[in-house]
């Protein structure tokens, strides 16, 4: 029987579980999901009565930075982690390629990232009816359908990092380091890109081009697919006052429709943030597997 990359996953997973790494990213991740459902109404004033889709919301302002944050720890070592302990050449002794190898890690522990939320999901489900009602069916499920791509997407994001390293440092700066540009820089570079093409930073009205920058950032485009499917808008975290925006603001206002000149393009629809996201979990393992393919191990 011809070996394929399907056997390396099978193998990468199992692994995960004997190493109770599976198991870890599971009880981490419920509780979380418990913590942030049971202080959901701390994020919100205290006149406003919480209801499930709201408190749903305040599980995604922060699952934006757990879920990728899982994702991370449990594929950034998933390549470079073999390499550097010499078990990828007895990997390779077998008649595995190092295409298989790549797309084998990425499979293996996408199954270890979407099982860990997938369960965690399915724990806060019963948490949500029990403490703020049931949810609608749809709605729910367009939360968990975005929680589970941009863990998938970091996935991606972690594989692509380790194939590319040839050590544990390296790939934690390629990993770890992108993550933290992307929360504390994007929005940043992004405004100060907008002052020197415009002269002024962004207010309510601002130029298309300007939020297809922003939602390039594969964060926001999990906050707009959250936000669509919760009809509500998930705020980012930390949050960056850089935009000329009056704190008044009504949601009206803020919303996209609102601040632009014209119509909205095609780009800035929220199913474009899913084409975001997909080439943020594909492009780099393409990255990290043409560094690897010729990488001396």
């Amino acid at each position: 029987m011809t070996a394929t990359w399907a056997d390396v996953a099978r193998k990468d997973f199992e692994d995960a579980v004997r190493s109770k790494l599976l198991w870890g990213i599971i009880a981490v991740f419920v509780a979380f999901l418990v913590m942030s459902l049971l202080s959901a109404e701390q994020l919100f004033p205290d006149p406003v009565t919480v209801d499930a889709a709201m408190a749903l919301t305040g599980v995604a302002m922060l699952a934006q930075l757990f879920v990728p944050g899982i994702a991370l720890v449990a594929g950034y070592m998933s390549v470079v982690g073999e390499r550097r302990s010499g078990s990828l050449r007895v990997l390779l002794s077998y008649p595995f390629s190092r295409f298989d190898v790549v797309v084998g890690k990425l499979a293996g522990r996408g199954l270890v990232t979407g099982t860990a939320l997938a369960v965690g999901f399915a724990a806060a489900s019963v948490l949500v009816v029990v403490l703020y009602g049931a949810p609608d069916a749809a709605t729910f499920a367009g939360f968990v359908a975005a929680g589970v791509l941009v863990g998938l997407t970091f996935t991606g994001v972690a594989v692509g990092g380790s194939a590319a390293a040839a050590t544990r440092g390296r790939a934690m700066t390629l990993t770890i380091g992108s993550f933290v540009g992307m929360v504390f820089f994007w929005k940043p570079v992004a405004v100060g890109a907008y002052y020197a093409v415009t002269g002024s930073v962004p207010g309510l009205r601002a130029e298309p081009w300007y939020f297809l920058l922003k939602r390039l950032n594969p964060l926001e485009a999990y906050r707009v697919l959250a936000g669509a499917a919760l009809d509500r808008r998930v705020s980012e975290v930390p949050q960056f006052p850089l935009e000329d925006v009056p704190a008044t603001a009504t949601p009206e206002q803020l919303a996209l429709a609102n601040r632009l000149a014209g119509d909205v393009p095609f780009y800035l629809e929220d199913w474009f943030s899913a084409v975001v996201l997909v080439a943020w979990g594909v492009v780099p393992v393409v990255a990290g597997y043409w560094r690897f393919q010729d990488a001396d191990l």
